[in-house]
């Protein structure tokens, strides 16, 4: 190893910080379940609790691809049809779905070539009356099945999958709203055609891929789905065993239990959750109104994005909202039992 680093030296470096930076990710990553666990071993050095955090039970997956994707209706040109619509774009497009490339393109591609074969199909002036209205039922199939191609884009191809899996830890502790901005700006375009599908929008393809790989690189929904079990389960455990402190704690006992809550509580954990719901209102009204845009969505589909609605109170969501205000009346009853004055608290 010496040898090494006296022939390579730069290259010996350049590898030990990659590892260096590659395990700095990982821990970074996981960092609120050691605060949070902090909290937890400091609330139990009293002699009134002896808490034990139940096994973490994962989240539900993202659904495999077949249970979310949806297929588009498939239409045959026979050759002589094909030869008699080169006058227009018509023939270039059914050429290039049938191509080598054509048959395996992504389902983003295949979104734009959807609403590039509807306009065309449309604008081309068809002298054969009986292609023409075979075209022309195609292009209305088409048009019904729009939402279908645009949900198979947002939320069933790669860009999809990486922004809900569950991977990539919790949200990171410094991430606020500020951090998320080219997400949002990127939900608000794909919102945009959403809204706009039946007068066929006219899309670059870069500008909408590079709209899709901000969803990939957020890595958001994963971590914020990962995030939102793990505070449920700290904080549901430690309000339990709030509710049974006996009434002698109050005095001295309680007075070391509020440091503890000051110090990991009120100082650390409060303002990463207050970072949490600040950008998940904003995010999560996004990503449901693009599922909206898409309907009818697969079931298993439909399903998991539930999860995240704002509005269910049995979704993921609305249990982390429920065990946040149960954590903040367990510790708001004590200190009133206690008649210890504490401000701060977030209910």
């Amino acid at each position: 190893m010496f040898i090494l680093i006296r022939i390579f030296p730069q290259v010996v470096w350049a590898i030990a910080l990659g590892c260096l930076l590659l395990l700095t990710g990982c821990t970074s990553r996981y960092q609120p379940e050691s605060l949070l666990m902090d909290y937890v071993k400091d609330l139990s050095r009293s002699k009134y609790i002896q808490l034990v955090v139940p096994d973490f039970v994962s989240p539900s997956l993202y659904p495999p691809l077949h249970q979310r994707q949806q297929v588009l209706t498939k239409f045959d040109v026979s050759i002589l049809d094909f030869l008699s619509l080169q006058q227009c774009d018509v023939g270039f497009l059914v050429g290039e779905k049938n191509s080598v490339l054509g048959k395996v393109m992504p389902a983003s591609q295949r979104f734009l070539y959807e609403i590039n074969i509807i306009r065309a199909i449309e604008s081309c002036h068809i002298g054969n009356v009986q292609l023409a209205e075979k075209l022309n039922a195609i292009a209305k199939i088409k048009r019904q099945e729009l939402p279908i191609a645009f949900t198979n884009a947002v939320f069933n191809g790669a860009e999809g999958k990486d922004f809900f899996s569950l991977s990539n830890g919790f949200l990171p502790l410094k991430n606020d709203l500020t951090h998320y901005q080219v997400l949002l700006a990127s939900l608000r375009d794909i919102n945009a055609l959403g809204a706009n599908l039946s007068s066929l929008p006219k899309l670059e393809g870069k500008a909408f891929e590079e709209d899709l790989k901000a969803l990939s690189d957020s890595e958001y929904a994963g971590q914020l789905i990962y995030s939102l079990a793990q505070l449920s389960r700290f904080l549901s455990v430690v309000s339990e065993a709030i509710e049974d402190l006996p009434e002698g704690v109050c005095g001295p006992p309680v007075t070391f239990l509020k440091q503890q809550f000051e110090r990991h509580y009120i100082k650390i954990i409060q303002p990463y959750m207050a970072k949490i719901n600040a950008t998940a209102y904003q995010i999560l009204p996004l990503i449901r109104q693009a599922a909206v845009y898409g309907q009818p969505l697969p079931k298993a589909l439909d399903q998991y994005l539930s999860m995240l609605s704002l509005d269910q109170k049995e979704g993921l969501w609305g249990r982390y909202q429920r065990a946040s205000q149960r954590h903040a009346q367990a510790w708001s009853r004590l200190f009133n039992r206690c008649d210890i004055a504490l401000s701060g608290i977030v209910r």
